[in-house]
Order: structure tokens, then sequence, then C-alpha cells
């Protein structure tokens, strides 16, 4: 063996001794995203939002090549009513994983709800169309993102097509019939959205907090934004709270003046609510945020600690709520920039 050929052999030896030296320590960060993700979903379904947001971004931060985590979260962001939050989450997922047709859908859906980047939800939803043509729920899905267009014959032969897959799906015969009222055929359109909420009747409420009325009325919703805006403003009241464990009493919002009591008699109970008169901090997403002053009738409160309008109290507790607050808006903040 040549000297060359010796070299050779000993760097290959060192190259194998690396690679094995590296793979505890990726085993070891796998299985600590894998406990951090079941944290987070145990978490959520606890009700503790704000530690299953805190536990997410910390395993994006540990795996960000993980889709998991941000479809996790996403769902999470759409059962707490923040479709443009729940977005940012499902595109993240679907760069990592293009071919999922289920991550495309999700990404159109989340996109349509809040009314943002409607080109790029449509290129979402002909991707998730395209890689599963039997999914009645991408085209169904599709068939909203139309009516949000005011796309209706588009609306009306996606829907149809869904209804075809599965004809004993009440959401899609809605969303039929919402596209008939708008093409003309009124009755019609009626009709099948009487026969869609005879067994439920929640639909009309859930149509309606999607922007549609049951008589084919559309209702004020989110502006439309699009590609390269930011999907919601730090102006935005934006509130991650535990269920049952905190309560809007105890985090500080409205950020400027309070309006004068209607009378005298109500000036203590005015005050007790809301401490708040004037913070002389920072706003973020609604709430006070930073060091500052709050201010009652003109005389100056001490200097107190807000981070995402929970007080932050001295000692190794606060510091550790100010943390969990920071993880749990980082994708807040990411959101609200360029």
């Amino acid at each position: 063996m040549t000297s060359i050929q010796h070299r050779l052999s000993r760097l290959a030896l060192r190259v194998v001794a690396l690679g094995l030296l590296a793979q505890p320590a990726a085993v070891a960060q796998d299985a600590a995203a894998r406990g951090l993700l079941e944290e987070a979903r145990q978490a959520a379904s606890d009700g503790r939002y704000l530690d299953a947001l805190a536990a997410y971004a910390e395993a994006a931060a540990a795996t960000p090549d993980d889709p998991r985590i941000y479809e996790q979260r996403a769902n999470l962001f759409m059962s707490l009513s923040h479709p443009d939050l729940a977005s940012e989450d499902y595109r993240r997922a679907v760069r990592l994983k293009p071919d999922d047709p289920v991550s495309q859908a999700n990404l159109c859906w989340s996109l349509a709800l809040a009314n943002h980047d409607l080109d790029g939800a449509l290129a979402a939803c002909n991707e998730a169309v395209k890689r599963d043509p039997a999914s009645y729920d991408a085209i169904g899905k599709r068939g909203y993102l139309h009516l949000r267009r005011s796309a209706w014959t588009e609306a009306e032969a996606d829907f149809a097509t869904s209804l075809a897959l599965n004809a004993a799906s009440p959401d899609e015969m809605f969303g039929h019939g919402l596209a008939m009222i708008h093409l003309g055929h009124e009755q019609d359109g009626r009709d099948e959205i009487a026969s869609a909420t005879l067994d439920s009747p929640g639909l009309v409420n859930e149509w309606a907090a999607r922007g549609f009325g049951a008589r084919g009325e559309i209702r004020p919703g989110p502006a439309a934004t699009r590609a390269g805006e930011p999907v919601l403003s730090i102006k935005e009241t934006k509130l991650f709270a535990n269920k049952g464990t905190e309560s809007y009493s105890s985090i500080r919002t409205s950020c400027g003046r309070m309006l004068a009591p209607a009378s005298a008699a109500d000036q203590e109970g005015a005050l007790n609510d809301h401490a708040d008169i004037t913070w002389s901090g920072e706003c973020r997403f609604g709430l006070i945020h930073g060091e500052g002053k709050l201010t009652r009738n003109g005389q100056d409160g001490p200097l107190t600690r807000y981070v995402y309008g929970r007080e932050i109290a001295t000692g190794e507790p606060g510091e550790l709520q100010a943390r969990k607050l920071q993880l749990a808006y980082q994708v807040l903040e990411e959101a609200a920039g360029p």
C-alpha cells in the first residue's frame, strides 16, 4: 500500500469515526424534538395553549426541517380561529413536503379563510387536486376559495364534483347552494342550504364566520392582502391564553387612554376593570409590552415590566414566564414582519 493510500485509508477511518460520534447527537436531538412535540400535543389537548405554542417553538428551533411541527402548530392555530397564523405554518410544511396533497389543501384553506394571497391559495388547491383527484375535501376547499374570489361558476362546479364523491356532506351542500344563489338560481340554492342545515344547524354560524350568510349575503371579513405583504399587523389584537387558567382581567390590553366612565359612581369599577388607562411603554398585538408606567387619574404608577400583556414578576419564575411568552408569540412576530 502506498503512502497516499495509507493517508486516504486513515482519512476514511476518521470520517467514519466522526460519523459515529455525530450519530448519537443527532439521535438525541431527534428524541428531544419528539419529546417537545408530545409535550405540545398534550398541552393543547389540556387547553394549555400558551404552553403548547411555546413547546412547538422550541421543537422548531431544535429540528427546523420537520414538517410535523408546522402542521401540528397550524392545526392548533386553526382550532383557535387564527387561519392567518396557520397559513404561515402550512406554507412551511408545504416547502418541506411539497408532494403531500393534504398539506397543500390545508394551505389553500387557511389562506382563503385569512383572505391572504388568494393566487397562492389557488395554486395550492390545484396542486392538491392534481395529486389526489378523488379528494372531495380538497375539491370542496377549492370551491370555497372560488366563492371567496367571486368565481361563482367555478365554485358551483367544484362543489358539485365534491358532492358526487361524497354526497352526504352538508358543508359542501351549503357551499353549492351559495354558488347557485349567486348564479341566479336563488330558490334552488336556498333549498339546498335548507337541506344542508336540517341536521347541521351549526353550519349557518360556521359559514357566517367564513364570510357568507345563509341567503347568499357576503359578510365583511378580513381585508385582502397579497403575497409578500405581512399576514397580520402588530396593531391587531392577538391574545394567547391557557384555557381556564388566565382571564382577560389579568392581561393588560387597550394600550391607549380609557374612555371616561358614564358616571362618577362607575369610576372605581372602571379603574379596577381597566387599570391600563395610559401606558407609557410599547404596545404589540393589542397588549402592553416592555417596561413603562401605568397611569391612573393622573398619578404615575410604579415602573413595571410587561411581556405581551402579562405583568412579569422579578426572579426566576418571572423570567420563565417571560421566556414562555416570547416563544409563544415568536410566530406572530415573524408573521408581522415584511
